[in-house]
């Protein structure tokens, strides 16, 4: 039974699956988010442990060791054994920030998984988009290849109907050994796929049960888009949360140019004289202006997480604007091409009803390597427009 129960669940990531499944099992499985989940955890404990005061230290000892006489405890006034306690008292609120700043930066690695989550998410729709146009391109090809399986007799029949011609047949026949190369290249895409999928998330797939849908993206407004990047981007996430730790790092640098207190206490047990208590408290002199050049290099260190953030902010905008730029001239190449496909399918059924009587064999499988030609074309624009669309979807933010 157990046996059985392996021998189905590798079936299950054998066989073909769907995007979202593929996208779901890898971001659960990615070592990478796996590391980021532990990192979360140390940085929450951290807090924990920032929020707690020093540890107290327990000193004993014995004072004034005579040389003449090492074990006497009575020869001097100040011999004595004790028992001190010391204990660091904060006086700002620095235990607060430097617990805060741990949970901003426990907001920090949550943005970076969520960015992950998206890079995983772009990477596992690339694969099936470039699986897809493989598939797309197989196809094509195939149907020309078997569209140029002729007997070689046809040769005697062409140099008879048509002179001169053997050798411009025979150069489609070298065109076809090319178009086999191609197809060769385009199941090594697919192959290519897979292993980029198993790269990503661990995960072995036999094959590709659907494709990535486009979400026309250039028919939206670029301020819609703008705006939905603003507020969903997880780069831009992250940078406002370095920020806050930035922020926050400032004003525990300021709170620590309060000093803190150490506090300590001891009982001095002595053997022929009365036992005394002694209480002390000490602070450090802030005299050489350390703690204030540590706040403005707090301050420099927030200021440069403000300009990140617009330099980030730029970049991104910018990179949507020219993809979604690129999208729209794809699609006016695309509209080209297909008006250049209908115009060769108009041609081919000429050149077929033409064949009955003095029609040109040559003229006709040249029209399909055009048509061939064509359609490959028509790929590559989609191809192009998906992986762009896909592009964009990172940029969003989009994880799913």
């Amino acid at each position: 039974m157990k046996a059985l129960y392996i021998i189905l669940g590798l079936s299950y990531f054998l066989e073909a699956q769907t995007l979202q499944e593929v996208i779901d099992y890898s971001q659960k499985n990615n070592y990478q988010l796996q590391i980021l989940q532990e990192e979360s955890a140390i940085v929450g404990r951290q807090a924990d442990i920032e929020s707690t005061w020093s540890d107290p230290i327990l000193k004993s000892g014995i004072n004034d060791i005579q040389a003449e006489y090492p074990l006497s405890r009575n020869v001097e006034a100040m011999q004595n054994q004790f028992v001190a306690i010391s204990q660091t008292i904060p006086l700002s609120n620095r235990l607060e920030l430097s617990s805060a700043i741990e949970k901003e930066r426990q907001k920090v690695i949550e943005e970076k998984r969520e960015i992950l989550k998206v890079n995983i998410a772009f990477g596992v729709r690339k694969a099936f988009i470039e699986a897809k146009n493989s598939r797309d391109n197989l196809e094509v090809l195939d149907e020309y290849i078997s569209f140029l399986q002729t007997p070689l007799t046809l040769i005697a029949n062409l140099s008879a109907i048509e002179k001169n011609s053997v050798e411009k047949y025979i150069k489609t026949q070298l065109l076809q050994e090319s178009y086999k190369l191609q197809r060769e290249n385009w199941l090594q895409q697919i192959a290519i796929a897979k292993e980029r999928i198993e790269l990503i998330g661990n995960l072995k797939v036999d094959s590709f049960s659907d494709e990535v849908v486009l979400k026309n993206y250039h028919l939206r407004s670029q301020s819609e888009l703008l705006n939905q990047l603003a507020l969903q981007s997880p780069e831009l996430k992250m940078v406002l949360a370095l920020r806050d730790v930035a922020d926050k790092g400032v004003e525990l640098a300021k709170a620590k140019e309060q000093a803190d207190i150490t506090v300590t206490g001891g009982y001095y047990q002595r053997f022929d004289r009365n036992d005394y208590l002694s209480f002390s408290v000490a602070m450090p002199l802030f005299i050489h202006n350390k703690q204030e050049h540590k706040r403005v290099q707090a301050m420099r260190r927030a200021n440069i997480q403000t300009i990140t953030y617009s330099k980030i902010k730029v970049e991104l905008e910018q990179g949507l604007k020219i993809t979604l730029h690129k999208i729209k001239a794809l699609y006016e190449e695309l509209k080209i091409l297909k008006e250049s496909s209908q115009k060769i399918e108009l041609l081919i059924a000429n050149a077929k009803a033409n064949l009955a009587s003095d029609g040109s064999l040559l003229h006709y499988y040249e029209l399909f390597t055009q048509r061939t030609n064509n359609h490959l074309a028509v790929n590559k624009k989609r191809l192009a427009i998906a992986l762009n669309e896909n592009q964009i979807d990172q940029l969003l933010g989009v994880s799913k």
